[in-house]
């Protein structure tokens, strides 16, 4: 007479086959350390079968393509939210009622301007010494200007060899280079100066 075991301590599986002797002999050995040490873990969902592959034409059976994931925030060991470049959020305590006289100021022709017009704004005029992308970010929905593709790369643009306006460090370390200042200063063209 055939006997089968079959224990699941959260995929932990033994399956015993045979004779009623053997497979006590196996529960008799695992007994012990099954009761000792039973950790319940959440049901899995069921699954569905899949069908066996069609003998036929010899297809395999067809795999459903996952959804992507969606990235969580990364949370410090606070529980605060940290800055993502490619997924800025607004910050709702940025006073930019003054930023639309600032900005307008200026006749803009690319992102990285953008970028150091509102990096002087939020140090300059707001007091922020180290702005975030998340402030900047803001600073575009603010003045209603078209937010970069890629949010990120209007950084990467602004700090490398074609401007070198500001030196991008991290999503919260962005300063402005002596090369961005000069540039603000004295290449930077108004509006009024036409």
């Amino acid at each position: 007479m055939q006997t089968k075991l079959h224990i699941n301590l959260t995929q932990g599986i033994i399956d015993v086959e045979g004779d009623v002797e053997l497979v006590k002999a196996v529960y008799e050995d695992f007994k012990d350390r099954l009761t000792g040490q039973v950790v319940y873990a959440p049901p899995l969902a069921e699954q569905p079968a899949t069908p066996a592959p069609n003998a036929g034409n010899g297809a395999a059976p067809k795999t459903k393509k996952r959804a992507p994931t969606r990235r969580k925030p990364k949370t410090t060991e606070d529980g605060e939210n940290t800055i993502n470049p490619d997924a800025p959020q607004l910050d709702k305590s940025l006073d930019t009622s003054k930023l639309d006289a600032y900005f307008g100021q200026y006749k803009v022709g690319n992102h990285p301007e953008r970028v150091l017009i509102f990096l002087k704004f939020l140090i300059d005029e707001l007091g922020i010494e180290s702005p975030n992308t998340d402030q900047v970010y803001t600073c575009y929905e603010a003045v209603n200007e078209r937010i970069p593709k890629v949010f990120s790369q209007a950084f990467r643009d602004a700090s490398g060899r074609k401007f070198g306006y500001i030196d991008y460090n991290s999503p919260t370390d962005i300063p402005i280079t002596t090369v961005g200042s000069n540039y603000f200063k004295f290449d930077l063209k108004k509006k009024d100066a036409e």
